[in-house]
């Protein structure tokens, strides 16, 4: 089951329920469905006011963050849509759930009382972007690089460039086979997480990081990275 499908058919026991509500009275008068529609049909004011009684359940209790989750999905799904179209959606999913889980054990409801969706979405769609920034950034990477590789010029091949990053301490060697076996090879990421003992999920994190680890420093100041023959004023 994906983290979609399990946001979708998230609902909490009655026993958890009747913990929760006791912990939010705001809640106290409602059963899960009847907060979910009314989430959807409520007054802005309403809204707010049920918004801001999960997000302090959340801060109570980090177990309950899956029902605000779900209650959030279809805002979730509409930035993965519109912001991140070409990534795969499961990745979409995880990194706006990351920045969901964020915002809400330090949203300060007292300070930011009203349009609490809007708020709460906010972190979640910049992190979100800025994911798709760095594979496009990679993606760009690769096509030139890949160009300059047909051209005669190896010492840019992805897998040297890559090399340059592990020699500047930049990305370890495991993080470097993530890429080149994914993304360059064009072997399917839960088959090299198996050869490499790692989880999927935990392969699919480590890539991410090392991708954005290896955009920003291919990008600083010159747009070239710092290693051996390539710092600024190199030929």
């Amino acid at each position: 089951m994906n983290l979609e499908t399990t946001l979708e058919r998230t609902k909490p026991t009655r026993a958890q329920w009747d913990v929760w509500t006791r912990q939010a009275p705001a809640l106290a008068d409602l059963a899960y469905q009847d907060l979910r529609r009314e989430l959807r049909t409520a007054s802005q004011t309403r809204k707010d006011k049920l918004l801001g009684a999960l997000v302090r359940l959340v801060q109570a209790d980090t177990g309950s963050f899956g029902v605000l989750a779900a209650c959030l999905l279809p805002g979730l799904r509409h930035r993965v849509a519109r912001y991140a179209p070409s990534l795969d959606r499961q990745e979409a999913l995880a990194v706006v759930m990351a920045g969901l889980f964020e915002i809400a054990t330090r949203y300060d409801v007292e300070a930011h009382p009203r349009f609490v969706a809007e708020k709460l979405l906010a972190l979640p769609t910049r992190r979100l972007r800025r994911v798709v920034a760095v594979n496009r950034a990679w993606d760009v990477h690769v096509r030139n690089s890949d160009v300059v590789h047909h051209a005669a010029a190896p010492d840019l091949s992805p897998d040297a460039l890559l090399g340059s990053a592990v020699e500047v301490g930049v990305l370890s060697e495991q993080e470097v086979r993530l890429i080149l076996d994914t993304r360059i090879a064009g072997h399917s990421l839960p088959h090299v997480a198996r050869q490499l003992g790692l989880r999927y999920e935990a392969a699919k994190k480590r890539r991410r990081r090392a991708e954005s680890r290896w955009a920003a420093w291919w990008l600083r100041d010159t747009g070239r990275p710092r290693g051996r023959g390539t710092g600024k004023g190199a030929a």
